[in-house]
């Protein structure tokens, strides 16, 4: 049980852990989508900002701004509603995956022979399996679903920036590199 692999990243295992997500099929591919739902509403925002500013306000064409502003209000509450999916569901798939493995892992523990509880301190068993489980389920509820939507509204921003303004983007882009290195001078530092 204190064997440890040694990589920050176990393809094989993770492979493994995501097998565990079959019986919640429906569920992860529901929470997949609202994270990709999400990311279109997040897109979708600062395009119609643009248009109500543009088109709109501008101009003053009251009926376009009206229009506008009913299709902000539709996307907001969209974005609400789905990130309200989007974290009820990716908890509860998360703390379904940690029941199973619980189950099959106290199925394990108790085909283990005496000998070996003689051999080592319960405490340290109950306090890695409790700990262990809190982490995977952690990966589901807050960590995968997670940075697979937010890596996905960082593309999708980044495409809808250099399409509404590709100088303006490159600039932006441009900058990057500073804040990532000062990124990694502050992590260094907290360290």
């Amino acid at each position: 049980m204190d064997k440890e692999t040694g990589k920050a990243f176990d393809y094989n295992l993770f492979k493994r852990l995501l097998a565990q997500t079959r019986p919640y099929r429906l569920t992860f591919y529901g929470v997949a989508l609202a994270g990709i739902l999400l990311t279109f509403f997040a897109v979708l925002t600062p395009y119609i900002l643009r248009n109500i500013i543009d088109d709109a306000i501008n101009v003053r064409d009251m009926d376009k701004l009206l229009v506008l502003s009913f299709a902000m209000l539709g996307v907001l509450v969209g974005q609400v509603v789905f990130q309200l999916l989007f974290n009820y569901y990716a908890n509860w798939l998360g703390e379904s995956v940690i029941k199973d493995i619980r189950i099959l892992l106290f199925k394990r523990m108790l085909g283990f022979r005496m000998k070996y509880f003689d051999n080592s301190s319960i405490g340290v068993l109950v306090t890695r399996a409790v700990a262990d489980m809190q982490r995977i389920g952690e990966i589901f509820s807050q960590g995968f679903f997670t940075i697979v939507s937010d890596l996905l509204k960082m593309l999708a921003a980044a495409s809808m920036m250099l399409w509404m303004n590709w100088r303006l983007s490159l600039l932006v882009f441009a900058i990057l590199p500073i804040i990532l290195y000062a990124t990694r001078l502050f992590q260094k530092a907290m360290k």
